[in-house]
């Protein structure tokens, strides 16, 4: 298949958009929510469309709090404070003076300890959901060493699940700076959802070729693109009805599902790219290193 003969390519691809989004973490940084740091986040709207017009956002973050349009007269601010020691602030330039009504659509306050409690489970969910599917990966395929030990097929699922979490955690990052999208358990919930249903399609695809090697003959490379082509619209197909699902979900769905919608649509893309184009050829790169 002509993903095996030109894998230096796509594998290039991959190596160059996880150095991109790894960019931009150092670049931007990521906006933690209040989930894990604690704090305060208040949704509002206007109910004069025009009253808008006169905020001045800057007045709003010299109090000490981030702050975003979401929509012709609706906004959210985001601060470390609890809300008792911010709301009577913020009223009096929302409010601008008492001249302008607004109304409260949404209040999140979390403490701190809960939010450190909150980042501590969060890495430990992380890591056992990695130590899970590396664990049922080796023994999954403990019968197949040749002409590539198990513990690599391992390996290579490892390394593409780490490039599909890492790439949608740096468009996130984008949409963090540009839109203030917060680093929260949804998010968490995202990159756990694409790591399990990503990992999923290229276990079907390691199994192809499991089965392949006991009954085609073949070189290696061959066995691999012979697998590939045989899962290939299979995945795809998979990954797409998935996306359309998840489209619909950000169109039609509340707005604070938005950016998990959008982290699963790229987890998706990306996790399906990398199941046919990326975790295979790694296979066939590990027997060109043995020889």
């Amino acid at each position: 298949m002509f993903i095996i003969k030109y894998k230096s390519i796509f594998i290039g691809i991959s190596a160059l958009l996880v150095v991109s989004a790894v960019s931009l973490f150092f670049i931007f940084g990521m906006k933690m929510g209040i989930d894990f740091t604690g704090g305060t986040t208040i949704e509002m709207s206007y109910l004069s469309p025009t009253a808008s017009d006169a905020l001045n956002l800057e007045d709003v973050r010299a109090l000490g709090v981030d702050a975003f349009k979401t929509g012709t007269t609706s906004y959210k601010f985001i601060t470390a404070l609890s809300y008792d020691e911010i709301n009577p602030k913020l009223q009096a330039v929302l409010s601008q003076g008492g001249k302008e009504a607004y109304l409260e659509t949404q209040v999140n306050t979390v403490g701190p300890s809960l939010g450190k409690e909150m980042t501590r489970k969060a890495l430990i969910a992380i890591v056992i959901v990695v130590l899970a599917i590396l664990s049922f990966i080796a023994f999954s395929f403990r019968e197949v060493s040749h002409p590539v030990s198990s513990w690599k097929y391992g390996l290579s699922a490892m390394l593409t699940m780490v490039h599909d979490i890492v790439i949608p955690a740096g468009v996130y990052v984008l949409l963090s700076h540009v839109y203030g999208a917060e680093v929260n358990t949804l998010f968490v919930i995202g990159l756990l959802t694409v790591m399990a249903v990503t990992i999923s399609d290229k276990i079907v695809v390691f199994d192809r070729i499991r089965e392949n090697l006991k009954t085609k003959k073949g070189t290696f490379d061959e066995i691999v693109g012979m697998s590939l082509r045989q899962t290939a619209v299979r995945s795809i197909n998979t990954s797409l009805t998935t996306v359309l699902a998840l489209v619909a979900l950000y169109i039609f769905g509340p707005e604070s599902t938005k950016f998990f919608s959008i982290t699963l649509i790229v987890g998706m893309v990306v996790g399906t790219y990398s199941s046919i184009c990326v975790a295979s050829p790694i296979l066939t790169l590990f027997v060109k290193g043995k020889k």
